[in-house]
């Protein structure tokens, strides 16, 4: 499962279980912490999920943005959270820097009218991924 973090939105993408494709599969509007790893975690008990990358921003010396800070905290709170009810699973970092431009241009070509694009830029970042294993 990767997930495309923002303020207000999360776009979440998954692979199939062979680890080939990546495709979107929703945007979970933000509530408080609580509420929003609550749906996180019953979509990785709906569909078995067993690894979870998040995109971060990366500026140009390489290093975290301050928006890159904040989305690691609230992975790491939603690791810790996963772990409070048992589940322990890996958590991998890619950068994220163009994702949601590339998703918004990948939509457009396509002819599609999404004002949310958070889920295909999620899906982008776990293609990334799985290329990269």
């Amino acid at each position: 499962m990767a997930l495309d973090v923002g303020f207000k939105r999360i776009g979440v993408a998954l692979s199939d279980p062979l680890r080939l494709t990546a495709s979107p599969y929703c945007v979970i509007e933000r509530g408080s912490n609580k509420e929003t790893f609550e749906r996180l975690l019953s979509i990785i008990e709906e569909k078995k999920v067993d690894e979870v990358v998040v995109g971060l921003p990366i500026n140009r010396e390489g290093g975290l943005t301050k928006i890159g800070e904040k989305i690691k905290k609230f992975a790491e709170k939603f690791q810790a959270f996963l772990s409070e009810r048992g589940v322990n699973l890996p958590f991998h970092f890619v950068d994220e820097s163009y994702s949601t431009v590339e998703a918004r241009e990948l939509t457009k070509s396509l002819g599609k009218k999404r004002e949310a694009v958070d889920d295909v830029a999620a899906a982008l970042l776990l293609r990334e991924w799985l290329e990269m294993r």
